[in-house]
């Protein structure tokens, strides 16, 4: 119901003479150079499966830092080859809730339950929504020129 907040699901089209396996393979070089080791790949599918604690200091800049599980296959419909994927934060997620649950004990401490809410609902809006907030803008277009480059 709620996992919206911690799935990132999109699609490109695919133009051009690219064959699936090149589309894939530019996938994999992608992936490569954001840490993700691949999982499973077959004629249409890459998975990766990163969780969050095994490259804690490799490096928060890359843009699929954030996620833990990904998958990318290509669709046939009337319109052509489409690239889909969905990527999951849940590790992500629930570390801001960890947090925000910290922030929450601290802003209660003096007995201030509704202090301690809004501490709370700041600490995971920062943490979470900032991060988030980057990933939607940065996946997207790196897939896309992933895609184009194969």
């Amino acid at each position: 119901m709620f996992e919206f907040l911690w799935h990132l699901r999109g699609s490109t089209p695919l133009e051009g003479t690219a064959t699936n396996a090149e589309v894939l393979d530019g996938l994999e070089r992608m992936l490569g150079r954001q840490r993700k080791p691949i999982a499973e790949r077959n004629t249409n599918i890459v998975t990766f499966d990163a969780p969050l604690w095994e490259d804690l200091l490799g490096g928060n800049w890359r843009a699929m830092v954030i996620y833990d599980y990904g998958r990318f296959w290509i669709d046939h419909d009337l319109s052509g080859r489409i690239l889909r994927y969905d990527l999951r934060s849940l590790h992500g997620f629930v570390f801001c809730l960890f947090a925000a649950a910290m922030f929450f004990a601290f802003g209660s401490a003096d007995g201030a339950i509704i202090d301690g809410f809004k501490f709370a609902a700041l600490a995971f809006g920062w943490l979470y929504g900032m991060n988030l907030l980057l990933a939607l803008i940065r996946v997207p277009p790196l897939i896309r020129k992933a895609v184009r480059e194969a």
